[in-house]
């Protein structure tokens, strides 16, 4: 049985871009979903090396290096830049089988990612983020690889730094835990209070950064919203009236104290007398074992 020919038989019949080249690297098939994407027919390219017709010229030798590596069986996927008909970028993410055998053994590659390149470069706020940059000050802040949402791409662009490529600016971000005092320790945690721009509404912006090596630092960006703090921060007081046995007036108290409110917002807020709240302040200090009001946010933690 010609595995090969089967093997392009289930792949003409699937929805994702699928190509098959021979031991040489060189193209045998494309399905209908490839010719889309990349905008080559299957006779335009029939018989050329991938490496040659479907990537950039800056690629090619990263291209030759990762096929190699597949058609040996070595590398199970991979991240990749395509080029289109057109002189775009497509950045793929591969998966690779080998069929058939002997002299008629094929890789056939399997895009189970595919995007235009050139929409992963520019500004990505509002995505939770993972990047590696470089740490030297020649280099500061650039992006060897990067992930939106948890996903790996790779940038179209050569020598892009974080800075720019998040938030569309040339200079590094004030808030940067790379900058951090060099005697601080790793990991490193920055946290910002953004305010709500456009569709994104008012959030926390924690970056916690860690060394990859001496010159490699791997960053993580997650976005927590007011509402998500808001919710853990109910949960938690929940949580220390319940331990508490504290009453119902008094918990809601303590949920004015941790948003920082002074006595005489809350007598307001609440309709109460300034007396009768600092009689619950008390209350609520001596039934949670803190010390001050200032005591009581390491109960939050």
């Amino acid at each position: 049985m010609d595995w090969g020919a089967i093997a392009s038989i289930l792949a003409e019949r699937s929805d994702r871009p699928i190509a098959m080249l021979d031991k040489g690297g060189r193209i045998r098939m494309f399905n209908r979903a490839m010719e889309q994407i990349l905008g080559w027919t299957r006779f335009h390219v029939d018989g050329q090396a991938w490496a040659n017709a479907c990537t950039p010229p800056d690629e090619h030798d990263e291209a030759r290096r990762w096929i190699n590596d597949a058609l040996r069986g070595a590398l199970r996927s991979y991240e990749a830049i395509g080029l289109t008909n057109s002189g775009g970028r497509i950045s793929f993410r591969f998966e690779f089988s080998l069929v058939g055998r002997g002299s008629r053994q094929g890789l056939m590659m399997t895009a189970t990612h595919a995007v235009p390149a050139q929409g992963l470069v520019g500004p990505l706020e509002g995505q939770d983020l993972d990047y590696e940059v470089t740490s030297t000050p020649a280099k500061f802040g650039e992006v060897t690889r990067i992930a939106a949402n948890g996903e790996w791409i790779r940038l179209s662009q050569p020598e892009v730094r974080c800075f720019a490529v998040i938030y569309g600016i040339q200079q590094p971000c004030e808030n940067c835990p790379m900058l951090s005092d060099s005697e601080s320790p790793w990991p490193r945690i920055s946290v910002r209070h953004r305010a709500p721009s456009g569709t994104m509404p008012r959030m926390f912006e924690i970056k916690t950064a860690d060394k990859l090596g001496d010159e490699q630092v791997r960053v993580r960006l997650r976005l927590l919203p007011d509402q998500a703090v808001d919710a853990i921060q109910a949960a938690k007081v929940d949580q220390l009236s319940a331990g508490a046995d504290l009453s119902p007036r008094e918990r809601e108290i303590l949920s004015y104290l941790l948003l920082g409110r002074n006595v005489d917002d809350i007598a307001q807020v609440v309709g109460i007398a300034v007396r009768t709240v600092k009689y619950h302040q008390a209350n609520v200090l001596a039934k949670l074992g803190a010390e001050s009001r200032a005591d009581l946010m390491r109960l939050l933690f």
